[in-house]
């Protein structure tokens, strides 16, 4: 029988006091379930101080209580029926944010935040049990915190002052009336979250570091306030110190000249906020300039993290504030330190794209192209895939000339390391042949390249070719429409088809020419569809469709051109993968036909589809020597066949497809029988 809330509630609190760790966790995981169980009012009422209780007392260990932290933050609507419901999840909540360990106060913060920011909490809730717990002073009761005072005030300890760090700007956007009252506590807001930064209690590191991370948070909360009241939110606004109490940019530069590199790094961290109403060409934007040259490497590092978000945020004076930016990014891109040019080279297109086309050929794309062709270099494949990246920023001229037609690109399609080969490729798919096109003087260079690497020997290279090759169809047909389909048929057609190149001469040919490579490998001259990797196999129909989506237009139908393409291209391929002799016992090499009818169903002529799967039902009741069925042939026909049933007959579907899927639903194997049973109900519907 089940449990009465009595019963839950016992039991629950019996746990929790129990001091077995594993039996606490297993209560915080279930919180919700358990709190929907016992009803709102029976959890705030009963639960819920037991909870603060626990945590008062710290009687489990940072594991449970991070995870109570987390989940008393999800609860906000659950209580949201009960009056001054969501105030009372304050409390534990404020006592977590006491905690020592990082990972309870930051779950806690943000449970807070999230509860504050809910529709539940009104401005006034928030002004009433959010404000209390920051600051002294503020009225309130702080939801029952006041044993152990505001975080804010705390003397005794940092911890509570770094959590403080966190909650401040989401207490400042609770005072959004604009009277006299409103206006006295924000600045009060202000003046302790720049007391947090100076840190003046106590000079704690890790409080200035925590407020650091924040002051981009606190600027955007008062720029909010700022035009909610049909204020400019600019600079002269943020830095009037008379209305605020504080100028967050001299509070800012004041961190960024910090003795401690993480109290710095947490600042930089926060320069794209700041700089979003501070111009980077002023006295605030040269302290952050400074940065880029700072003792420490950890320093620059942030500083390169952060430059394409600063370099965005020009408003004022966008061509001065460029030249900055630029000057900046100068100075990280010749960095002694090694990390510091490669986190500069992994944000070089993101960089490039804020500063212009021209910067970005003659400054970034050189100190780019150099860190990706140094071998010593242990991000090389990272910043091979940035340095591809770097089309849209370059246009598609200074792209095409500095990555295709002075050799870049083949040699790291080339590269030793296939893990770079891989990242250039697998780019491809994305917006860089939308820029450079497939057209034009590169053509040829290009095709030429990604032509070995279709059979090339690494699995991985071969693979990533086939995914790229419906991608390039499309471009290619954008820009020719007449030539498209003959240039891909000639480049890619002997890993989608059956071609003079397959046979034994072609074969020769085909090493002779591309196989001296010492990288490649021997070349591999099938089709796709008979590759010994069962990945390339499956995505290999799965490409096929895709082109003859290409060919057809976007059109499907029997008497599209993608459906004659298929016809004539793809289906010998896929049923000699079923029939031939060589692959009487290779069912995994069998299978292919059954994966290409399912993706091809919609560019097959009806007849020919009811035929091919006449082959597929049949090997459905093929058995082994020992005369039992091949369970994964059957489960893969079991799960796959019904899919075809929109485009057969009702001939075929209710005399041949549902027949055999009925006798696959008998199958001994649950897993057969269950995934045949799916599909008659698909079919069904």
């Amino acid at each position: 029988a089940a449990m009465s809330s009595a019963d839950t509630l016992d039991f629950v609190l019996a746990e929790l006091r129990s001091g077995n760790p594993a039996q606490a966790l297993v209560v915080a995981n279930n919180l919700k379930q358990i709190s929907v169980a016992l009803g709102s009012k029976k959890f705030l009422q009963q639960l819920l101080p037991e909870i603060k209780l626990q945590v008062t007392d710290n009687a489990h260990p940072d594991e449970v209580a991070a995870r109570l932290a987390t989940v008393l933050g999800e609860l906000v609507d659950f209580v949201a029926d009960s009056t001054d419901g969501a105030p009372q999840l304050l409390p534990p909540l404020k006592v977590l944010c006491e905690y020592d360990e990082t990972a309870v106060r930051e779950a806690a913060v943000a449970s807070i935040n999230n509860i504050c920011k809910s529709k539940v909490m009104t401005s006034k809730l928030c002004q009433d049990h959010l404000m209390p717990i920051i600051v002294d002073g503020a009225g309130g009761e702080a939801g029952g915190a006041a044993k152990t005072g505001p975080l804010a005030d705390n003397k005794d300890w940092w911890a509570p002052r770094v959590s403080a760090c966190g909650l401040v700007a989401t207490a400042y956007a609770a005072w959004d009336q604009d009277t006299p009252e409103h206006a006295e506590k924000r600045k009060k807001l202000v003046e302790t979250f720049k007391s947090l930064c100076l840190e003046e209690m106590q000079q704690n590191p890790m409080v200035k570091s925590a407020a650091a991370a924040r002051i981009g948070d606190m600027v955007d909360a008062m720029a909010k306030y700022a035009k909610k009241a049909g204020l400019t939110a600019d600079d002269a606004y943020l830095s009037d110190v008379g209305k605020h109490g504080a100028n967050l940019s001299e509070v800012y530069c004041k961190l960024l000249s910090d003795d401690l590199d993480y109290v710095k790094v947490a600042a930089v961290r926060s320069s794209p906020a700041i700089f979003s109403y501070w111009p980077l060409d002023s006295k605030v934007g040269e302290k952050f300039r400074e940065c880029a040259a700072d003792k420490s490497w950890r320093v620059r590092v942030a500083v390169a993290e952060v430059l394409a978000d600063v370099a965005g945020t020009a408003k004022q004076q966008p061509a001065r504030e460029a030249d900055v930016a630029r000057s900046i990014c100068s100075t990280l891109m010749v960095d002694p330190e090694a990390e510091v040019k490669h986190a500069i080279g992994e944000r070089s297109a993101a960089v490039a794209q804020k500063l212009g086309e021209a910067f970005s050929e003659a400054e970034i794309f050189p100190a780019l192209r150099t860190l990706v062709l140094t071998l010593e270099c242990n991000v090389r494949e990272k910043l091979a895939g940035v340095l591809m990246d770097m089309a849209a920023p370059l246009g598609r001229d200074r792209a095409t000339a500095l990555i295709l037609n002075e050799g870049l690109f083949a040699q790291l399609c080339n590269d030793e390391n296939i893990n770079v080969r891989l990242a250039v490729l697998n780019k491809l798919r994305g917006p860089f042949l939308d820029v450079v096109r497939a057209s034009g003087p590169h053509q040829a260079d290009l095709f030429e390249t990604l032509r070995p690497l279709a059979g090339n020997a690494q699995w991985r290279v071969r693979h990533a070719v086939l995914l790229l090759v419906p991608k390039l169809a499309a471009v290619l047909k954008a820009d020719e429409p007449d030539a498209y389909e003959a240039k891909v048929n000639a480049t890619f057609g002997f890993k989608l088809f059956f071609n003079n190149e397959n046979t034994e001469e072609g074969e020769k040919a085909m090493q002779a020419k591309y196989g001296n490579n010492a990288n490649n490998g021997p070349l591999q001259v099938l089709p796709w569809a008979l590759d010994p990797i069962a990945q390339i196999r499956l995505d290999y129909v799965g490409a096929c469709a895709k082109i003859a989506h290409v060919v057809s237009g976007g059109k499907q139908g029997q008497d599209s051109p993608g459906s004659t393409w298929v016809l004539e291209k793809i289906l010998p391929v896929l049923v000699y993968c079923c029939t031939q002799k060589e692959f009487k016992d290779k069912y995994h090499q069998r299978v292919v036909l059954l994966h290409g009818l399912v993706a091809l169903a919609p560019m097959l002529p009806q007849a020919e589809l009811e035929a091919k799967l006449g082959t597929v039902f049949a090997m459905a009741k093929e058995t082994l020597e020992n005369g039992n069925y091949v369970p994964s042939l059957r489960l893969m026909i079991a799960r796959d066949v019904g899919k075809t049933a929109p485009f057969v007959s009702k001939k075929c579907r209710d005399g041949d497809l549902i027949p055999a899927l009925q006798e696959l639903e008998k199958d001994e194997d649950i897993d057969v029988s269950s995934f045949a049973k799916d599909s008659l109900n698909n079919i069904a519907d």
